[in-house]
């Protein structure tokens, strides 16, 4: 994989850790647990992206209309959390966000992932990627 996906896997890690401490913290800790944990998701959408564009990944759309989904979710528990929804703001953030997550990461991510591999050893050709014998067998 790629060094440059180091980055990724810092804040994959920093998002385990927040999950974590949502549904481990007192109750007068959610709203900004909650929060934090929202910035962290951000964050690491926000690098996701910048690599797929920096690798013009073809299908890139399809993965961050993903991304671009759970965000809204998370903003409209997070509705609820300020409202006083705690359990609510546990169970969004920690446990089905964690689930998506490592679906996301086994399918989607891993897609990403190869894909970046390829073109760092040369076999794929960003600008042209149906053009490489990798895909097409010839």
């Amino acid at each position: 994989m790629p060094a440059e996906f180091d980055r990724v896997q810092v804040a994959r890690t920093e998002l385990h850790t927040r999950a974590h401490w949502l549904r481990a913290c007192p109750d007068c800790e959610v709203r900004d647990a909650y929060h934090a944990l929202i910035r962290t998701v951000e964050q690491l959408f926000r690098t996701e992206q910048q690599l797929m564009e920096a690798y013009e990944f073809p299908v890139r759309r399809n993965h961050l209309e993903q991304h671009a989904r759970v965000l809204r979710e998370l903003h409209c528990a997070h509705a609820d959390v300020l409202r006083g929804a705690l359990e609510h703001g546990r169970h969004v953030g920690s446990r089905l966000l964690m689930g998506w997550l490592l679906l996301h990461e086994h399918t989607a991510d891993t897609e990403f992932a190869i894909w970046a591999d390829r073109c760092k050893k040369g076999l794929i050709n960003p600008q042209c990627p149906y053009s490489n014998t990798a895909f097409t067998g010839r």
